[in-house]
């Protein structure tokens, strides 16, 4: 197990392997992260833990997890098992704001109870969130019918028929199916979007399904 106490705004360089889980540890429990390259690495939830497994040998991305207190930064790389983290702890160089603090980069959390389906595809959020340094997040989960491969370049964005760009998408997994139904997580960029228009969530594949989420959820 290494220990890291962090200070605000460093970034901590994790390194991992082909066939190691490594469980990266913070002072609370994640409400959200953010991976750069999510074709990269596979992050999965646990506890007050995430679990990072890198995709290729050569892997390398950054990744941001945020908590109610704080957000830390993360530079995942990929080498050899000798040189793997199996456990990194992440340790605030003071856990929590005192008492006359506000709460720096927290996330500010909203129902969202949305639905489209999609040949046989059901994309059901749950939450939405804004965090003070301008990230908007979309928690969601993906049921099937039958079984399928999940593919990135199904889920768009748009405002007023034009696209935004997506920051950044978790899957839990890229297979689903009747008994296996997986957790995502999209990350968009507040500055992207135009406060003045609804957002669109959209699921295109042969046929294009969507929801439209107002203003008022996502701006602070």
């Amino acid at each position: 197990m290494r220990k890291v106490v962090v200070e605000r705004d460093q970034i901590v360089t994790v390194r991992t392997a082909l066939g190691v889980a490594t469980i990266i540890q913070v002072p609370d429990k994640p409400n959200s992260v953010v991976v750069g390259d999510m074709n990269a690495f596979k992050v999965e939830y646990l506890d007050e833990a995430i679990t990072i497994k890198p995709l290729g040998p050569r892997s390398r991305s950054n990744l941001y997890i945020y908590t109610d207190y704080r957000r830390f930064n993360v530079q995942l790389v990929a080498g050899t098992e000798a040189s793997a983290d199996y456990v990194v702890y992440l340790e605030s160089s003071r856990s929590k704001p005192r008492a006359a603090e506000k709460p720096k980069e927290r996330i500010i959390w909203k129902p969202l109870a949305r639905q489209m389906t999609n040949e046989g595809l059901t994309f059901r959020s749950s939450r939405i969130g804004a965090s003070d340094d301008g990230i908007v997040f979309v928690e969601f989960t993906l049921a099937s019918e039958n079984p399928v491969a999940i593919k990135p370049d199904w889920f768009w964005l748009t405002q007023g028929g034009n696209s935004r760009p997506i920051d950044g998408l978790v899957l839990s997994s890229l297979k689903c199916g009747p008994k296996n139904s997986l957790h995502g997580l999209m990350t968009i960029r507040r500055s992207d979007l135009n406060e003045k228009l609804p957002l669109k969530i959209e699921l295109r594949r042969k046929k294009t399904s969507f929801f439209s989420v107002e203003v008022s959820a996502w701006k602070r």
